[in-house]
């Protein structure tokens, strides 16, 4: 899978030189990107790449209703949305599921799939996608839940009567306007209950409230939003006398319909708001805490030292609990430290190891501030990337440099769009202290963070628009990548691994020049006939050439507005390490070029030939350009593109006498126009090669 992680917000997819050095992309989109993301590709820069007419039959979900999704036992999901025709599967990283048999699926109406969950499924929160024959969809997601499920029946929406239900359970369904859900539970005198509710987390519009009344129908306990929960919300009661208790579930805006569903939880079993530390290696053990700070257990954080920077689900059960506690925890190959209590002052500050290239710390009281101390042998750039909203923070850093005398030399609150970041040329060997504090001064056990530290250390951070990838068949399809160099101006090579089988994507070398390189993504056998071959998870992995040692490169998801207008508890967005791709029907026209690599002398010039296959109807010239903008080329190099009016096109490229030596890619597009469709598809990467004379 591709890795994934996320431009914070608030809210809630050739040759090495000498030895390469893996880089696992992942990508960190927001929960509920949906639709405004996945119908265009646009370059900041003013080209645009879009996708193929196709993309308007591409599946849609708009809610996944589940039921018995638990580890080792069989499934069964309804997908709500649009475009479901043809549908083939719906792909999870716990199972892949099939249509019911029997199902027409020649309809576009909900499709119910089934299909085993593995047996070692950690309980907690996965992507889905619905996958037909015109492509995949974005991302839905679903709960894998120890608990057993039952359905939801009439009377939950009738207040006066409300559901029975027996505990422990859980129970999937939505919100209907005005109506809440009412649930009746008997109870002991001194029995507890925990009951909790993901809506937000799984792309919802639901705004969660929970309310329990007791047999006097006085209310017990009310709860609305948890910090760091992106808007959902859990609670904890003991019974005083024994009777009938009734847990209600609405809105906050007594809103409702199809997008908003939810996942309710109820039982016997501890719950947690955050984990600490929130980062840590494969392997690493995590503390699940409460909302009062007590650890409620400890957890394992799985996954592979090959795919790091993944937000992966962790859990504990204890013998006594219904159902396990549920958390998330972001795995990453980057040696952390975390802050040592007292840390609260200069004098006190943590130590941080030359080693070390990620903080983790949190606020446990209002007003906490945490320093720590950072030393270098020689002047060396600084960079320190704060992270808390994609870690599902609510946490608002600010973060303060200070000289070995006590006086500040930098600070710094908001990037922009992102977290805090602060940039700052240390100027000689010794000693700097970083402070971090929350810039409103709130603290509590969900108010943590962590910080990665570039100490002169080279990175690679990338921003992709959407989170998968629809092929034409027998043509190309590209999602445009915005490159952001960390202490690194060099070469990169790019290439996918673990395609399937019937997607190809040729490597290729981004220059040190170039900031927006479109990944282009081809389905290589017009003719093939669709199969499980056509779709499936991809990873996208960059090498560092000439043996530059680099981290993990990261691809950042660009986030959708947010929905809520609160700035403080609803600035998460999660990590995500998926990257999907699928074929879809052709389209209009396809291009390809010939040779996809050849070499050019200093001061002459070589041609490359871009050929096009076209639908029977689509005879309109197509015009051949570069799809980056000229100046992301190396000095000294010209491209000449030109209308096709036939079959092909010679394209020339042209290296001036001074043009540096090296290698460097060549992205090319073709935009046509016909009546009111104006299709621009990509052609296949072409690197080239500058060598002397």
């Amino acid at each position: 899978m591709l890795r994934l992680s996320v431009l914070p917000t608030r809210l809630p997819s050739h040759v090495f030189f000498g030895k390469p050095t893996v880089m696992a992309v992942y990508i960190t989109p927001v929960m509920s990107l949906r639709r405004t993301v996945a119908l265009a590709v646009a370059c900041s820069f003013g080209a645009l790449l879009s996708l193929p007419e196709a993309y308007c039959q591409e599946p849609v979900i708009d809610r996944l209703d589940v039921a018995n999704f638990r580890p080792g036992q069989k499934a069964t999901v309804v997908v709500n949305g649009k475009q479901l025709i043809g549908a083939s599967g719906l792909w999870t990283p716990v199972g892949t599921l099939r249509p019911k048999e029997g199902s027409d699926l020649s309809k576009d109406q909900p499709v119910t799939f089934e299909g085993d969950i593995k047996a070692d499924a950690i309980p907690g929160i996965y992507p889905a996608r619905m996958v037909t024959n015109h492509g995949c969809s974005e991302a839905g997601w679903l709960v894998v839940d120890d608990l057993p499920s039952i359905a939801l029946t009439p009377e939950s929406q009738d207040r006066a009567v409300g559901q029975v239900v027996t505990l422990p359970c859980c129970v999937e369904g939505q919100l209907n306007p005005v109506l809440s859900r009412f649930f009746r539970v008997a109870l002991t005198a001194g029995q507890s209950v925990s009951v909790e509710v993901l809506a937000r987390r799984l792309g919802s519009d639901l705004d969660p409230v929970l309310r329990v009344t007791g047999p006097d129908g006085n209310e017990i306990v009310y709860r609305d939003d948890l910090p760091g929960a992106e808007g959902d919300t859990q609670l904890q009661f003991t019974a005083a006398v024994a009777g009938e208790h009734r847990i209600e579930l609405r809105d906050v805006r007594y809103s409702g319909g199809a997008r908003h569903f939810f996942h309710l939880r109820m039982g016997k079993m501890s719950l947690a708001s955050a984990t600490m530390p929130r980062v840590t290696q494969v392997g690493g053990k995590v503390s699940l805490v409460g909302s009062s700070g007590e650890v409620v257990g400890e957890a394992s954080a799985q996954g592979s030292a090959d795919l790091p920077a993944s937000f992966v689900p962790v859990s504990f059960r204890s013998a006594e609990a219904d159902a396990s506690t549920l958390g998330v925890v972001l795995v990453t190959t980057s040696l952390s430290q975390n802050e040592v209590e007292p840390n609260n002052g200069r004098a006190e500050a943590t130590v941080v190891a030359a080693e070390s290239q990620m903080l983790t710390g949190s606020f446990n009281a209002k007003g906490d501030s945490d320093w720590f101390k950072v030393t270098v042998a020689e002047p060396t750039a600084l960079l320190v990337v704060t992270r808390t909203r994609e870690l599902s923070s609510p946490t608002d850093v600010m973060l303060e440099l200070y000289n070995s005398e006590g006086g500040k030399v930098a600070e710094n609150d908001d990037a922009g769009p992102r977290d805090a970041e602060l940039t700052f040329m240390l100027p000689a060997a010794g000693d700097f202290f970083l402070k971090v504090s929350e810039i409103a001064g709130r603290g509590g056990s969900e108010w943590i963070y962590a910080l990665d530290l570039f100490r002169g250390r080279k990175a690679v951070k990338v921003t992709a628009p959407a989170d998968r990838v629809n092929v034409p068949r027998g043509g190309s399809a590209a999602m445009l990548l915005a490159v952001r160099r960390i202490h690194y101006d060099g070469p990169l090579k790019v290439e996918a691994v673990g395609l399937p089988a019937s997607l190809t994507m040729s490597p290729f070398i981004i220059g040190g020049k170039q900031s927006a390189v479109p990944v282009v993504l081809t389905a290589k056998d017009p003719a093939a006939a669709a199969s499980d071959a056509d779709w499936g998870p991809i990873t996208l992995r960059i090498t560092a050439p000439d043996g530059v040692v680099m981290p993990p490169a990261e691809i950042q998801l660009a986030p959708p507005a947010p929905k809520k207008a609160e700035a403080e508890l609803f600035r998460s967005a999660r990590v995500r390490t998926d990257l999907f791709a699928a074929v879809q029907p052709a389209v209009q026209f396809s291009l390809s070029a010939e040779p996809s690599g050849l070499n050019v002398t200093q001061g002459a010039a070589a041609t490359v030939v871009v050929k096009s296959t076209r639908t029977a109807e689509w005879t309109e010239p197509i015009e051949i350009a570069l799809a980056t903008p000229a100046d992301q080329l190396p000095a000294g190099i010209a491209v000449t593109g030109g209308s096709m009016a036939a079959g092909e096109l010679a394209v020339t490229i042209t290296a001036a006498a001074d043009a540096p030596i090296g290698t460097f890619t060549v992205f090319l597009q073709g935009k046509s126009k016909k009546d009111k469709a104006e299709p621009i598809h990509p052609v296949p990467p072409i690197v080239v090669e500058v060598v002397t004379k």
